[in-house]
């Protein structure tokens, strides 16, 4: 059995994660992604586990490809940290293995698209400590973004109705 672990979270949590998995999974080979910053420190704790870094080179679609072509049977990831984004979380959705999502109390999630329930609640909890700023930008892109796609499904066709009709009239008497 193969296993990924995404450390997005700070160093002694990564730890913890670490052990846990380890301990969860003991005969299986398990590839943690970790910060340049706790790479290193991570290593000498956990010497049986091969880490690496969790910027993907070639930018992140190569990045996912080469994480589907090494065939894990199962994405482990840190489903806490900061109020910022953290892109390891959509990729280990995108993977198409069974995710299972560890939270900053220990609850174990399992994380499907199609399921929002199963990560949700930790959403909104967090959503709710976060700065009421960021909140309202991301609503306002959101809702851009959903308007802007709105437009473009009612005026591509109608444009392209419209060039169609146009090339249909007869052009002028001579």
């Amino acid at each position: 059995m193969k296993v990924a672990v995404f450390l997005t979270t700070d160093r002694e949590a990564a730890d913890q994660l670490l052990a846990r998995v380890r301990a969860d999974w003991p005969d299986a080979a398990i590839v943690g992604f970790a910060n340049d910053e706790d790479r290193e420190w991570l290593a000498a704790r956990h010497a049986a586990i091969e880490l690496r870094r969790d910027k993907p080179p070639g930018g992140k679609p190569a990045f996912v490809k080469s994480l589907r072509r090494e065939a894990f049977d199962r994405v482990v990831v840190a489903w806490h940290g900061g109020e910022r984004f953290q892109p390891l979380r959509l990729v280990a959705l995108a993977l198409g293995r069974p995710a299972l999502a560890i939270d900053d109390r220990g609850r174990e999630r399992r994380v499907i698209w199609w399921q929002p329930w199963t990560w949700a609640p930790h959403l909104l909890r967090r959503g709710l400590r976060a700065d009421p700023l960021y909140v309202a930008r991301l609503a306002a892109s959101c809702y851009r973004a959903s308007i802007g796609l709105l437009l473009a499904l009612v005026w591509l066709p109608l444009r392209l109705l419209g060039a169609r009709a146009h090339r249909r009239r007869p052009g002028p008497a001579a």
